[in-house]
């Protein structure tokens, strides 16, 4: 009786949120953002689709339960026409309106070092055991640049993590929580919905093992091609004038469109014992070597006395 009770007193407005709510849903799940077809396929068989497919179907199992929730809760047919172009205000959308307003009144340059925040913990993947000093990560709204994202904003958000690994043939590629792990940091940067840029910092025992370290990543850039089982890509890796830096180019077999990545390893100066790695992909295949380089000189010299 109980329940009946309940039922009846379900009202009209709350049969409006409901509805709301359910739509809100469903517009994130449509605008969620697919990776390049060229990405996918150059990573063919790795848990990213799985991860890809893992996203859709929880969000999918949760509008289901959402729907059948309400089907019991009223089963009598609804006065509210569906998908009649009326426009529902939610008050997520009242919050998002308001805290725009709030972030223009208070918006500070974007290029000062000074004001720019620093990365959270929550938007990094972190080492089990223990991640690096925040301070060693390039604060996600100074990825902004004319060169890679056309003055677009930025912001950091975690990524699909698999391993450690950030390139074809990066000797650093160890998975989460393994015996091996060590210390270390990731940060995949977004902009205009697309993932085009990662830090990952990774703390060695002393600066000399940090040196060997970079090295060692030099070295594999430097010789890196396809693995023999990839007969569908081919990897062309140059050297850009930057000390450490590489434009690596993917080619597919089947004439899609190559994606240039450029890749730059660095140690810090202020934490000696502290390498970064910096990969940005060129989604416009416009980035010229110079000014790649001079982008990821940039990037470095925002962290690297740190």
């Amino acid at each position: 009786m109980r329940e009946e009770q309940d039922f009846q007193d379900w009202t009209a407005e709350q049969d409006e949120r409901l509805r709301a709510s359910l739509g809100a849903l469903r517009h994130d799940v449509d605008a969620a953002g697919l990776p390049d077809v060229r990405f996918v396929m150059r990573r063919a068989g790795r848990q990213r689709q799985r991860a890809v497919a893992g996203v859709a179907a929880g969000a999918a199992a949760v509008l289901g339960l959402s729907w059948f929730g309400y089907q019991a809760m009223d089963s009598t047919p609804s006065t509210a026409p569906a998908g009649d172009g009326t426009s529902v205000t939610t008050e997520r959308d009242q919050d998002e309106v308001t805290q725009d307003t709030t972030d223009d009144s208070t918006s500070t340059d974007p290029e000062s070092s000074d004001t720019a925040l620093l990365v959270t913990p929550d938007e990094l993947v972190l080492a089990q055991s223990g991640g690096p000093e925040l301070s060693l990560f390039v604060p996600p709204t100074l990825w902004a640049s004319d060169t890679f994202t056309s003055g677009a904003t930025t912001s950091a958000g975690v990524g699909d993590f698999e391993s450690t690994q950030l390139f074809d043939c990066d000797p650093d590629n160890v998975t989460w929580g393994s015996t091996d792990e060590g210390t270390f940091g990731i940060m995949t940067i977004w902009s205009d919905g697309s993932a085009f840029g990662t830090q990952r910092v990774r703390v060695l025992d002393s600066p000399d093992a940090a040196a060997s370290y970079v090295n060692d990543l030099d070295a594999a850039l430097a010789t890196c091609q396809a693995p023999a089982e990839a007969d569908n890509i081919s990897l062309d890796v140059t050297p850009l004038e930057l000390s450490g830096a590489y434009r690596v180019t993917t080619e597919f077999g089947d004439g899609n469109d190559p994606i240039v990545e450029f890749v730059y390893v660095v140690q810090h100066q202020g934490t000696p014992e502290a390498v970064s790695t910096i990969q940005v992909t060129d989604w416009s295949g416009e980035v010229t070597d110079a000014g790649a380089a001079s982008e990821l000189q940039r990037l470095a010299d925002l962290v690297v006395d740190q």
